[in-house]
């Protein structure tokens, strides 16, 4: 019974649970808005954009971790969706008012953190997040995060997560 409170918990705290502990960087892109004469000239420099990304994701764990939601729902878009690793999805008022203080997580991290897509205004990022239980229990899933910037500030727009075996 304890191992399925577990997983079910895991399901739950992954939603959040991010930190980087490497990333790999990636050449640099254009953006793709075609249509803004602006934005066209405007290039995105993948290995900071990765290294901003990550800190929002370690700080979206950290709050996460401690249950704090005004953190978390400074860092999440309004229009936030996230699918967990069972299917089950939550809107960002769904998570903020699921999220407490997380007494089970030992250790957590992020491997093989790398940014998939690149723009002025949207990135997507996808990681392994390890988590290790107090009791034990040891967790992996492969999170891809989907990010938006408005009014000049990266939010997590999406996100989207599969345990591995």
């Amino acid at each position: 019974m304890k191992s399925i409170l577990a997983a079910a918990f895991l399901i739950a705290i992954l939603s959040l649970c991010n930190l980087s502990e490497k990333s790999k960087p990636a050449s640099e892109a254009t953006p793709g808005n075609a249509n803004n004469t602006e934005t066209q000239s405007q290039t995105v420099d993948r290995e900071a954009l990765t290294v901003e990304l990550m800190k929002i994701e370690y700080d979206l764990t950290t709050a996460s971790l401690n249950g704090d939601i005004s953190t978390l729902a400074s860092l999440m878009a309004d229009d936030y969706s996230g699918t967990s690793a069972d299917g089950s999805t939550q809107n960002k008022n769904q998570v903020l008012a699921t999220t407490k203080p997380d007494k089970l997580t030992k250790s957590w991290k992020i491997t093989d953190g790398q940014l998939v897509s690149a723009s002025v205004d949207s990135a997507v990022l996808n990681y392994i997040q390890h988590q290790t239980l107090k009791n034990g229990l040891t967790f992996r899933a492969r999170v891809t995060d989907t990010f938006v910037k408005r009014n000049g500030r990266w939010l997590v727009k999406s996100e989207q997560q599969t345990v591995l075996k």
